[in-house]
């Protein structure tokens, strides 16, 4: 028989990037790669030997990669990349690069944006939108020896260094017909996620593509505006695969809006019921789609936690940023969740299109006033490549100008690429500081927190929030 060929698949390890908040981010964010676990399906079925890196989980630097690599002996390297985190996949790319003769291929929402912008010489192979129809085809054609398969969605270069594009993949309109994730190949029992009902082993499921809605901070475009759903008997097999076979316990649906589609919503919570499987699970979705009855059928099979994207309570802003969402719903659904006991999570941005001092002040004060509210995120606005918001940014509209391409620095916490209305970066990383020592000095927030993330999390971050209160309330800068 042929010598099965072999791939390396690595995600790579991106919170140190975030400096003093890289405890919280990690014990907050150490989440499942599903992309790059559906793609080592993919090459699975393809009849290739995959060796599966989560470097972030594992907490490998770049050396201890490369050796693992070397230890394997691939044919072919795999990599992701977001925005923020590019230059991180990058690094490895280059290190690989130097200590290997091997091709490497890079796929991700960064480079389905970036498309030839991101073709840098360390990788040998693009590969830009969604894969699960095409991924395959490129395989056996590097398998069988060719260097430059014509495969859609992919990008290569000739041997003069020319960029062989032969268009778009196509795009998977039945998700059902989309492999599960090869989780067997993942270190399933590293991953937790915190939750006021203790730190929970968990993993991952997505049930939908596509958002019909146009916020302008959001690469929408990505998926498409059109919604495609997997099955209900296609989800089931995935969730009776991961409870019951894996004994994973916690499942974080990472579909855009859960309860888009309320009658879908309904029926899985039927079929879960129907099959007596007993799990806990969260998601997100947007406040004005969430209602007594749902909430309630929700939390029977399972809910114990929802986030909604509050963004900011500024009326003004809200307008700018395209959110249609009254600011009542959110008061009227945190309500609820406080009432029936789910845990409930609005995330918030500060410098978006439009904002000043007085409109940050608002949503603070928002925050501040709502004992409903258990937890939220405070990041600093980013104008993502491929988002609307970039455009307003390059374009001066509303009150927005970018000062920063170096995408090292899209951190979201600890750092600030535009300017807003007058606010600086600098500016704006210490009305960060001030934020987020304002909403969990609450005092119904203290004990949330710990209980999720525990001390040694938490204590760093909020040190340095209360110093430079104190620092501000003394005049010393």
């Amino acid at each position: 028989m042929p010598t099965k060929k072999k791939i390396s698949l690595i995600f790579p390890a991106w919170c140190a990037e975030f400096g003093k908040f890289k405890n919280v981010a990690k014990k907050a964010s150490s989440f499942p790669p599903l992309n790059l676990a559906i793609v080592a399906s993919l090459a699975e079925s393809a009849g290739w030997e995959v060796q599966f890196i989560d470097a972030q989980v594992e907490e490998l630097d770049i050396p201890e990669v490369v050796e693992r690599v070397r230890e394997f002996g691939p044919d072919l390297i795999g990599l992701t990349a977001t925005t923020p985190f590019f230059h991180v996949c990058s690094l490895i790319a280059e290190e690989l690069k130097k200590a290997l003769d091997v091709p490497i291929v890079v796929g991700g929402v960064h480079i389905s944006i970036m498309k030839e912008e991101a073709f840098l010489e360390c990788f040998d192979y693009l590969v830009i939108g969604e894969c699960e129809l095409t991924l395959t085809d490129f395989l056996q054609k590097m398998a069988a020896g060719d260097k430059n398969p014509d495969t859609p969605g992919v990008m290569s270069r000739d041997a003069d260094g020319k960029i062989l594009y032969s268009g778009p993949a196509p795009v998977l309109e039945d998700l059902s017909q989309a492999p599960l994730a090869a989780r067997h190949l993942l270190p399933n029992e590293e991953y937790f996620v915190g939750t006021l009902k203790g730190r929970k082993n968990y993993t991952s499921i997505q049930m939908s593509r596509g958002c019909p809605f146009k916020c302008v901070f959001c690469a929408s475009d990505l998926f498409g505006s059109k919604v495609r759903r997997r099955s209900i008997e296609h989800v089931m097999t995935e969730l009776e695969m991961v409870v019951n076979e894996m004994g994973i316990k916690h499942i974080y649906f990472i579909d855009d809006t859960l309860t888009l589609d309320r009658k879908f919503i309904i029926n899985l919570c039927d079929e879960i019921e129907r099959r007596g499987l007993k799990f806990t699970f969260e998601g997100s979705t947007r406040a004005n789609l969430w209602d007594e009855e749902l909430v309630r059928r929700m939390k029977e099979c399972g809910l114990i936690r929802i986030s909604f994207g509050l963004e900011t309570a500024d009326p003004e802003v809200r307008k700018a940023i395209r959110k249609e969402v009254p600011l009542e719903s959110y008061t009227e659904s945190n309500r609820l969740n406080h009432k029936l006991g789910i845990e409930t999570i609005n995330s918030v941005m500060l410098g978006l299109p439009g904002e000043d001092r007085a409109a940050i002040k608002r949503t603070i004060d928002f925050l501040c006033k709502s004992k409903d509210i258990q937890h939220t995120t405070y990041g600093i606005a980013m104008p993502y490549p491929g988002t609307e918001m970039r455009k307003m940014a390059e374009e001066g509209r509303c009150g927005l100008k970018l000062l920063e391409d170096d995408f090292s620095h899209y951190q979201r916490y600890g750092s600030a690429v535009m300017e807003v209305n007058g606010l600086t970066p600098d500016d704006l990383v210490e009305l960060q500081k001030e934020g987020l020592s304002r909403i969990y000095s609450c005092w119904w927030r203290i004990i949330p927190m710990i209980r999720r993330h525990g001390l040694s999390a938490i204590v760093p971050p909020a040190i340095d929030a209360l110093k430079s209160r104190v620092m501000k309330l003394f005049g010393a800068r």
